[in-house]
């Protein structure tokens, strides 16, 4: 139970006992709670292969071995750094502390006046060792004066020290404060839920904060309710009433500081690239574990085309031809030259187009367990540069550009788009989903709803003749 609150923000690696209380009751006093490491020997370090994941924070010496220099201390630091700190967190400030900061590191194979410091090569050398931490990690430096140099209000300074050091870091204090305000909003909502566990009018009990949980999760999953079930059904209702507290948390003023940067409609040329990179987390999310057969958003690859004739009585080539669009070239092309290149483009289609399934059933019918069969709609994943021939109109529906994070079958991670078409729809048994029909990934609610939306509309169309 105890391991649920294990989740530190702030990390002060140092070994000399007269130095790192200072600088922990810097921290005390700014109210902010931080774990310490002293980095000396690996034993009292997070076991191998179990980084700290939730650090936003690190304040971190060079000199964490007495016997370690150059090349040596570097490696040391760096690896005792890998230990506590994940690479699969980010941003993390890390802020390098050290009477050694600006010192050369005395590489006896490079010429003087070219010498990096100590600090640049415990970079250099952690970044090698770790990739994954570029891009992740942003470096700052504090100077630690030597003993002779220490004011008698040496922690008032570091005080000040670290306010100045976090200075000009506006993105990361823009998300430092929405992680800050999630966690007020958390609070708001235990809070709620146990005072009304607790009415006025009655004895208060040990399990009223049990009982109504219980109730929530038997709202939220009605008819499909189980032990597999119900902890994705706390999760699911306890995240709706998170989002109403951040909807009306009067902290929200706490980010009217960078409203001039944020708001600025400049300086984004060149950034396109990113754009497949933020859909991926706006439009799709990995499919989970304990997921049930056929849940509503989850995209289905891995189809051959034998499988796919079976089901809708064309191969895969008929939705690839009818999704396909000719893309208009310049004048001075000839008749017979804009057929060959039509024909070259719609050949490219083919051979990158590969179907996929998605499941649109209501989620009113799947959390009431009222649904016999799953409903799925047929299209195409392709990559992003081949968008020029999705076929517009309302019988095909195309999904923006987004990365790709989950490999099938082959299909590598990349920028993608998905084409749908309307005509291509079946109804399976729910409870038996076909082996050969392999869950990929997951569209969020929003994005399958739109699907949905997008279907039904289509498919209510009524034609009639009139003279």
């Amino acid at each position: 139970m105890i391991s649920s609150l294990a989740s530190p923000s702030v990390c002060v690696i140092d070994e000399d006992e007269k130095e790192f209380p200072k600088i922990l009751e810097a921290l005390y006093g700014l109210h902010v709670g931080c774990i310490h490491f002293r980095g000396d020997t690996m034993d009292q370090l997070p076991e191998a292969g179990q980084p700290l994941k939730g650090l936003r924070l690190v304040f971190t010496d060079l000199y964490l071995s007495s016997g370690a220099v150059g090349k040596d201390m570097a490696s040391h630091t760096a690896n005792v750094f890998r230990r506590i700190v994940s690479p699969d967190t980010a941003p993390v400030v890390v802020i390098i502390w050290s009477k050694h900061v600006d010192d050369s590191a005395l590489d006896i194979s490079e010429p003087q006046d070219v010498q990096e410091t100590e600090a640049d090569l415990f970079k250099k050398t952690l970044l090698e060792a770790e990739p994954k931490y570029v891009g992740r990690l942003i470096f700052a430096k504090m100077r630690k004066p030597y003993e002779t140099e220490r004011p008698e209000n040496w922690v008032a300074v570091l005080k000040k020290e670290i306010e100045e050091t976090l200075q000009g870091q506006d993105a990361v204090h823009a998300l430092w404060t929405w992680e800050s305000l999630v966690r007020e909003a958390t609070l708001e909502v235990s809070e709620g839920l146990t005072s009304l566990s607790q009415p006025p009018s009655s004895q208060p009990k040990e399990s009223g904060l049990k009982d109504t949980l219980q109730l929530l999760v038997r709202a939220q999953g009605e008819s499909d309710l189980s032990v597999e079930t119900a902890p994705r059904h706390l999760a699911a209702v306890l995240t709706q009433l998170l989002v109403d507290q951040l909807d009306h948390i009067s902290g929200i003023t706490k980010l009217l500081p960078h409203g001039n940067w944020l708001s600025k409609q400049e300086g984004n040329e060149g950034k396109d690239d990113l754009v497949p990179q933020l859909n991926s987390f706006l439009l799709t999310m990995a499919i989970p574990e304990t997921t049930s057969s056929f849940m509503p958003g989850t995209v289905y690859g891995g189809i051959e085309d034998k499988d796919f004739h079976r089901l809708f009585g064309v191969k895969v080539g008929e939705l690839a031809y009818q999704t396909f669009a000719k893309r208009q070239h310049a004048e001075d092309v000839t008749p017979e030259n804009q057929m060959a290149i039509d024909k070259e483009d719609c050949k490219k289609w083919r051979k990158n187009a590969k179907p996929v399934l998605i499941e649109v059933s209501p989620s009113c019918d799947v959390a009431q367990g009222v649904r016999c069969s799953a409903f799925l709609i047929a299209g195409l994943i392709l990559p992003s540069e081949m968008r020029v021939h999705a076929k517009k109109g309302d019988a095909f529906q195309t999904l923006p550009n987004f990365a790709l994070r989950w490999e099938l079958n082959g299909f590598q991670k990349q920028n993608v788009f998905m084409v749908f078409g309307s005509r291509y729809k079946v109804t399976l048994p729910a409870t038996a989903p076909p082996d050969w029909l392999k869950p990929w990934f997951r569209l969020r609610e929003l994005p399958t709803a739109s699907l949905r939306n997008w279907h039904a509309s289509h498919a209510s169309r009524v034609g009639y003749v009139s003279l």
